[in-house]
């Protein structure tokens, strides 16, 4: 088993303090910070923030040897956050992302995230309602591609996600999605797409000064630092 320094930080969801991803999603800009990330016996663990139409939300960040978990089971539980739900986290289990050693083609994992979302005030929902979702995800790399997103073209590994979403009650059938990730090493991920469309396209990389040259250019167009 790898050491926590030879595994963190995890080059496909770098827990780098400071790093700030831009993406556009729909007609919106979405940004995902990181800051506060410290050491640990296991190895690193940080806060990602989320900022989404003027609503905010964070979690905690964990790399160790098995992987990156956070505290609200990925990407999909991290965007909920700032949704304007107030989300808690019955159950969350499996990593966000394996080891890097793991991300190959052919290789697969999966993650399960079981929520109880009540609306914000003043939403026009019941008061007092709730929604218990759970959300079982299975991921499987497919491979190396090149893409070109707004903040220019990355060599990327393609991730298929089969994610099944369903009522948090016995017996409750689930509704099953497909969607694609990019993740590209040292950045994370850059292009999130579901039925041909594209979610989320990564627009602007930032970085601290003092990281910016540690961290060699990517790809054939210079990407926004």
């Amino acid at each position: 088993m790898p050491s926590p320094e030879a595994a963190c930080p995890n080059p496909f969801f770098p827990l780098e303090d400071g790093l700030k991803l831009t993406y556009r999603a729909g007609s919106s800009e979405l940004t995902i910070s990181t800051r506060g990330v410290t050491s640990t016996p296991e190895g690193l663990k940080g806060l990602l923030a989320v900022d989404l139409k003027g609503r905010s939300g964070e979690t905690e960040a964990f790399c160790t040897s098995q992987g990156v978990r956070t505290g609200l089971g990925g990407l999909e539980g991290t965007l909920l956050s700032a949704s304007g739900m107030r989300v808690e986290v019955v159950s969350a289990e499996g990593m966000a992302v394996p080891p890097a050693a793991h991300m190959v083609p052919g290789a697969s994992w999966k993650n399960s995230l079981s929520v109880k979302l009540q609306p914000p005030e003043g939403s026009k929902m019941p008061a007092g309602m709730v929604l218990a979702s759970t959300f079982d995800k299975e991921a499987t790399v497919l491979g190396e591609e090149e893409v070109t997103v707004g903040a220019g073209t990355f060599k990327a590994l393609k991730v298929k996600n089969t994610t099944t979403a369903r009522a948090s009650r016995p017996g409750a059938q689930g509704r099953s999605i497909e969607s694609f990730i990019w993740f590209a090493p040292g950045v994370g991920i850059i292009k999130v797409s579901t039925g041909g469309n594209t979610d989320l396209e990564l627009l602007k990389v930032e970085r601290p000064a003092a990281a910016v040259q540690k961290v060699p250019a990517r790809g054939k167009k210079t990407t926004k630092l």
